[in-house]
């Protein structure tokens, strides 16, 4: 009776292992799980991208989803546009057309259960092997049915506005009554502000402690605070103004923004202009960068 009874017990005991283990796996948020997602989505986008397959590119996006380009001026919302400008890419004459994607992986991370950001690089080239575009990649992801979603793609190509194409007007986005777009507002005013003080200590204190930049204006992706603060370029005059394009809440401590940056010699000139999309902490008084994601324009 007894041996009955152990045996039930251990069956019963498995049975909740075996319920409960699943749930666990589900919630991992480990670096290591982290980059498997990204790898994963790396390998999903290289597979449609390779083929040309502008549908299934716009599938791995969240309905919502943002793309903020180097090449582009305005971002890409929705999946009507990121749709088109897929196809556009992939279309007859285009000079990427037929062309296959490198992507590398430098970092991923969770930043909630089914938030997670990457960041990385990315080569694109022809037949021959020879490179069309190349550049870095910072990007947020959603986590829907186990797989990662692209919620904003901030990807940023080297390179010069060779055409010297002049920067164009666009509208700052705007909310009443949002506090955490209150705070994003602020971050971004305190950055370009420290920038023009060239107050490399503050600028960095805008970074939460393991912060990333991925900017087209250094080499390299930098992680934590001692590699940021050696990426700032505070050796020039010219001065930086930032505008928010866009806005969106990932959950109750992480948002993702976008916006255009504008850089003026001292007499006002424009000498470069861009985009930014990047991931912020809400969670304290004060939103701090999680990720700077920026590119100057490049045609």
């Amino acid at each position: 009776m007894k041996k009955t009874a152990l045996v039930a017990l251990l069956g019963f005991a498995l049975i909740l292992f075996s319920c409960k283990n699943p749930k666990e796996k589900q919630n991992d948020t480990s670096t290591a799980k982290a980059e498997l997602l990204m790898k994963a989505f790396s390998a999903e986008f290289k597979t449609a991208w390779d083929s040309g397959n502008a549908k299934a590119l716009k599938d791995i996006f969240t309905p919502d989803g943002i793309r903020v380009l180097g090449g582009s001026q305005e971002p890409i919302v929705g999946g009507s546009a990121i749709l088109e400008s897929f196809t556009a890419k992939h279309a007859a004459g285009s000079p990427l057309q037929g062309s296959h994607i490198i992507i590398t992986l430098t970092d991923a991370r969770f930043l909630s259960e089914d938030v997670v950001i990457g960041s990385g690089t990315f080569d694109i080239l022809n037949n021959a092997d020879e490179s069309l575009d190349k550049g870095k990649w910072g990007n947020a992801y959603k986590l829907i049915n186990g797989k990662a979603r692209m919620v904003m793609e901030s990807a940023h190509n080297t390179g010069e506005n060779t055409n010297n194409i002049e920067a164009v007007s666009l509208p700052e986005f705007t909310k009443d009554g949002d506090t955490s777009l209150d705070k994003i507002y602020a971050s971004v005013a305190r950055y370009s502000r420290f920038y023009n003080e060239k107050d490399s200590e503050s600028l960095t204190s805008e970074f939460v402690e393991n912060g990333v930049r991925s900017v087209s204006s250094s080499d390299g992706i930098h992680i934590g605070s001692e590699q940021i603060k050696e990426s700032l370029m505070m050796d020039s005059d010219n001065s930086l103004q930032a505008t928010v394009l866009g806005y969106k809440k990932l959950s109750e401590s992480v948002a993702v923004a976008h916006g255009q940056w504008i850089e003026k010699d001292t007499e006002g000139n424009n000498v470069a202009f861009g985009q930014w999309g990047n991931v912020f902490d809400i969670s304290g008084e004060q939103a701090q960068l999680i990720m700077e994601s920026a590119g100057q324009f490049v045609n």
